[in-house]
């Protein structure tokens, strides 16, 4: 056995200016990012390891919406580290700044995230998590429980759990040396805590309901998302959905923040983007990639590109330097 000066040291911190890079920093592949909103990405990803036990804290500039899998054998229980700047909308339900999120198993990520977000990520081995359960006698955490995805936490134990994940991270870039020789008190700590997050007691159900058009929204997403390289009008979703412009705007405007022209433009500019920098740059053109996606005026592309990702499509194209 390894004594504790001769453990390897279980952190990792990393800074991103690219939203893809960034999301497989966390999750190795599966993972879809569509940055919502203008600006250069900027983003940081701490990782500290303990044992079969991982923490994980997403900082990022700008909102996002990630679709994907979770990691395999692994419950992931996520809470906002900060006060958030706006509204977290995970499977087009909102959710209280108070909530523990995600922790479903089998249901696949479904998050809208805002600006200058702060996320902790408690990721617990399920095998684990049901050993310690059975040991504490908490039967009440059970299947039933598990589908919920989200619950709402009393603010004195959301805060102790808060307060206690940001002195990990703190720690985990400011002095990774001793935070390496006290892990064995953290995870002697770390699942009591979050359990009690979650106590009987607390009966924590989250009182909340989803947008009363998600189920519209995610019909006009999808047909979107089918037809990103035509020139498609919001006559003809609201036509394929069946729906009025206002309910179609409505409903867009409630989950994502923005109009449905709005998002079906901000999701061609992130399929260009990925395609740029799939591509080689000797090979593909900025003009054929953009109107595969449905943009045929390159004055009015560059200009919406350079907006939203801080450069221009060809220097995307052309890669880091």
């Amino acid at each position: 056995m390894l004594n504790t000066s001769e453990r390897p040291n279980p952190v990792l911190y990393r800074q991103f200016q690219d939203v893809d890079a960034f999301g497989q920093a966390f999750h190795a592949e599966g993972l879809s990012l569509t940055q919502l909103e203008s600006g250069r990405f900027e983003g940081s990803v701490t990782k500290v390891q303990l044992e079969d036990l991982q923490l994980v804290r997403m900082i990022t500039s700008c909102s996002l919406y990630t679709l994907g899998p979770k990691p395999p054998g692994q419950v992931p229980f996520s809470i906002s580290l900060a006060q958030p700047q706006g509204t977290i909308v995970t499977h087009k339900q909102a959710l209280p700044p108070q909530a523990l999120f995600g922790f479903d198993p089998v249901r696949e990520i479904s998050l809208i995230t805002p600006e200058n977000f702060h996320m902790g990520i408690i990721l617990v081995p399920l095998a684990r998590l049901q050993w310690y359960l059975h040991d504490v006698e908490r039967d009440d955490v059970d299947a039933q429980f598990f589908r919920q995805n989200a619950i709402q936490i009393e603010d004195q134990r959301l805060g102790n759990l808060r307060d206690y994940l940001n002195q990990i991270f703190y720690l985990a870039v400011k002095n990774p040396d001793f935070l390496a020789r006290s892990y064995p008190l953290i995870l002697g700590d770390l699942l009591p805590l979050l359990v009690n997050c979650f106590s009987a007691e607390v009966c924590p159900r989250l009182c909340t309901h989803p947008f009363r058009r998600a189920s519209l929204v995610q019909e006009a997403e999808a047909y979107m998302l089918a037809h990103l390289d035509e020139p498609i009008t919001l006559e003809a979703i609201c036509k394929a959905v069946k729906t009025s412009k206002s309910a179609l705007s409505y409903g867009f405007q409630d989950i994502f923040g923005l109009s449905p022209m709005a998002y079906l433009k901000t999701a061609r500019l992130n399929g260009v983007r990925r395609a740029l920098k799939a591509s080689d740059p000797t090979q593909a053109t900025v003009l054929g990639i953009a109107n595969r996606y449905g943009f045929w005026h390159m004055g009015h592309f560059s200009r919406d590109y350079r907006q939203m990702f801080g450069e221009s499509p060809s220097e995307t194209l052309k890669g880091p330097l």
